[in-house]
């Protein structure tokens, strides 16, 4: 009987060792409103090469891709629901991972809602309240039972179970703009979560963001002034700068390239707070490299001497300067009885001559009806869309991200082309599909941008290394003085 209960203590030990929480999965809790929720195009710069250590737990049921809530998945984006975008917690984990030993693993958990004021990621936030809300505003926050704070929170135990959290992201503040109130109520929210979970101030950090800076357009800039005074009230707060970052146009989100710095500016400053003090940040500052895509062989090439202005609204067009004006929430492009069949293809390019100041989008239709919901794409401040074909995803309502996403049948595409307000001129320079995504391309990086002595990635990005030291970079292919070169 004695070796039967020195059996069942032993088997009891091993079973707890097993269930016991892993000291090296890292795990960092996301919460704010748009900017945190990822308002950026999600480009496939951000869903290649994503590191295995870097995971992320949905905090709430996906259907495509298929996430179940409370599951750890690869943190390929979105990372807080389906149907958002780009965030600066995509490049946080990445950067993260390219500091931290090789046997950490990085999860972050996302809870975050276009449009909340700080009270709404309260513990003590009344569904009342939301009454006089707009519908949208309702759907966002209905995603998480009209109660964030506790969803974040129960998400957390769950992830207690498999990691330790290490840290708190914060990207908040425009619905609270020039609220002298903020940085008590950022507080709350913050010690409720320690003491909740059980955590020590000490042991986990806040990192919180600015917002887009008034020299950069933003409407609310002057709120960075209340943010910045967030460690006088939080000892363990730590502020990152949103200095120099671009926004999209409308003076509150930032563009894709700016979320994938501000990503790294948030993991600067949390391996700062462990000691990391000069870390490795892959992805450049300088403005990103763009493309001059050409159509090759093979390729799908709509062609501009068929688009029609007209498809919906009353647009115009002039075929020698390839100007599109559009009619009145119009639409123009390419037009078929019978869908064509673009499955074959991994991505479609569309360009414009110049810049575009007409909120002008992108669409893929893959229905007959015009009034179905469309894979739809802003253009912004960019000229280029690079977009997968191969898995691409559209809204089942626009207005409306908690009704989920789709994929789009790429086998069956009845319209291409460009919706704007209407009125002002849009110069479309091409539209095709490829297999080549132009961002990848070796040649892509012309013989003019070339330094001596100058070694660059596929992404066209210049690192910070002299070409006789490739050998002590990551595996894979690079650009060495304008030949290719891999590193094994």
């Amino acid at each position: 009987m004695k070796k039967f209960y020195t059996l069942l203590a032993l088997l009891m030990a091993y079973a707890c060792c097993l269930a016991a929480p892993d000291p090296k999965f890292y795990i960092y809790l996301c919460i704010g409103q748009s900017n945190m929720e990822g308002a950026g195009n999600i480009e496939p710069i951000d869903r290649n090469d994503v590191p295995e250590r870097f995971k992320m737990m949905a905090a709430v049921d996906y259907s495509s891709p298929a996430r179940q809530k409370y599951g750890w998945y690869p943190a390929v984006p979105p990372l807080v629901r389906q149907g958002t975008g780009l965030g600066p917690t995509d490049w946080f984990g990445r950067t993260m991972v390219d500091n931290l030993p090789a046997d950490v693993k990085v999860g972050a958990l996302c809870v975050a809602i276009g449009g909340c004021r700080i009270e709404h990621l309260d513990k003590d936030f009344d569904e009342a309240a939301l009454a006089n809300e707009p519908d949208w505003f309702k759907s966002f926050m209905s995603a998480y039972g009209n109660h964030p704070y506790q969803v974040l929170i129960d998400c957390a135990r769950k992830a207690q179970e498999q990691g330790v959290i290490k840290g708190i992201l914060l990207h908040q503040g425009e619905s609270n703009n020039c609220d002298q109130q903020w940085p008590a109520k950022v507080n709350k929210v913050y010690t409720d979560i320690l003491n909740d979970l059980g955590l020590k101030a000490s042991d986990v950090p806040l990192i919180a963001g600015e917002v887009v800076t008034t020299g950069m357009g933003g409407v609310c800039g002057a709120h960075n002034g209340i943010i910045t005074t967030l460690p006088q009230t939080i000892p363990t707060a730590h502020v990152v700068s949103a200095g120099n970052l671009e926004q999209k146009g409308d003076g509150l989100h930032f563009t894709s390239h700016a979320y994938r710095v501000l990503g790294g500016r948030y993991a600067a400053a949390m391996l700062k707070t462990m000691g990391i003090n000069d870390p490795v940040i892959k992805y450049t500052e300088e403005e990103p490299f763009v493309p001059e895509p050409k159509p090759e062989e093979g390729d799908f090439v709509f062609d501009l001497s068929h688009f029609n202005p007209k498809i919906w609204a009353e647009g115009t067009w002039d075929a020698s300067t390839g100007t599109f004006v559009a009619g009145q929430y119009g639409f123009g492009g390419w037009e078929f009885e019978r869908p064509i069949d673009l499955s074959g293809y991994k991505y479609i390019v569309a360009e414009l001559a110049a810049p575009q100041s007409n909120t002008a989008k992108f669409r893929v239709f893959d229905t007959a009806s015009y009034w179905v919901n469309p894979y739809s794409r802003d253009f912004g401040e960019s000229t280029l869309i690079v977009a997968d074909l191969d898995g691409m995803m559209k809204q089942v309502d626009e207005n409306d991200p908690s009704k989920g996403i789709v994929p789009v049948n790429t086998a069956a595409i009845y319209r291409v082309g460009f919706w704007a307000m209407g009125g002002k001129p849009i110069q479309i320079k091409q539209v095709f599909a490829t297999n080549t995504n132009p961002y990848d391309g070796i040649q892509a990086i012309g013989a003019d941008r070339q330094a001596e002595d100058s070694v660059y990635n596929l992404q066209g990005m210049r690192l910070d290394v002299a070409s006789s030291d490739i050998a002590e970079l990551p595996a894979g292919v690079y650009i060495v003085n304008g030949k290719a070169l891999r590193v094994r």
